[in-house]
């Protein structure tokens, strides 16, 4: 299995940004925590396909505070099953990617807080990200061109994402939004 920090450290070294970010417990974010704004870093390396996922809480769930009432729960709840569901997000060309690990990191969710330091904790914060990271193995990797993006179908907060990608040796970057949420990487 593919060191999904090595490869994420390898494509934004290549690609010129500062891979501090990578101390430990660093989720991949780039620059400031934009409404609207998400982020896919993705790397293949021969089979391998690793992709990251990061966005601002606001652009799932519609807010940025633990959920304080049934209606906020369930909208966090939804958001982790909508991104735990990766043939959801994505769609792959020309080839067959299987999920092969699937990990989601929420705002929140550290339960072995007690509620006096939680709720110290989110007064001093002034905003929440979700993290999600996928593995896949893809059976011709070779053939694979292009990666339809689904997540701004089932997060409308969503406006644009910021991609990043290495595939077998080439890189680049692009900008996506509703009306062009197709990655070409050929």
């Amino acid at each position: 299995m593919v060191n999904r920090h090595l490869l994420i450290g390898w494509l934004w070294i290549l690609l010129g940004s500062s891979p501090q970010v990578f101390s430990s417990g660093a989720h991949l974010t780039q620059g400031a925590h934009v409404h609207g704004e998400a982020m896919l870093n993705i790397v293949l390396e021969g089979n391998a396909l690793s992709i990251e996922f990061d966005s601002p809480a606001v652009n799932l769930i519609g807010f940025e505070h633990a959920p304080s009432n049934e209606e906020q729960a369930a909208a966090f709840s939804n958001a982790k099953q909508m991104l735990a569901s990766a043939d959801r997000l994505f769609d792959f060309s020309a080839t067959t990617c299987l999920l092969e690990h699937a990990e989601i990191e929420m705002p929140y969710m550290k339960n072995h807080e007690s509620a006096d330091h939680q709720h110290h904790h989110e007064a001093q914060q002034e905003h929440a990200d979700f993290h999600a990271s996928y593995t896949f193995h893809c059976e011709q990797a070779k053939d694979l061109t292009a990666i339809s993006i689904k997540l701004f179908a089932l997060f409308p907060g969503i406006q644009a994402i910021k991609a990043q990608w290495i595939f077998q040796g080439k890189q680049g970057s692009a900008s996506l939004t509703v009306n062009n949420a197709t990655l070409g990487v050929d």
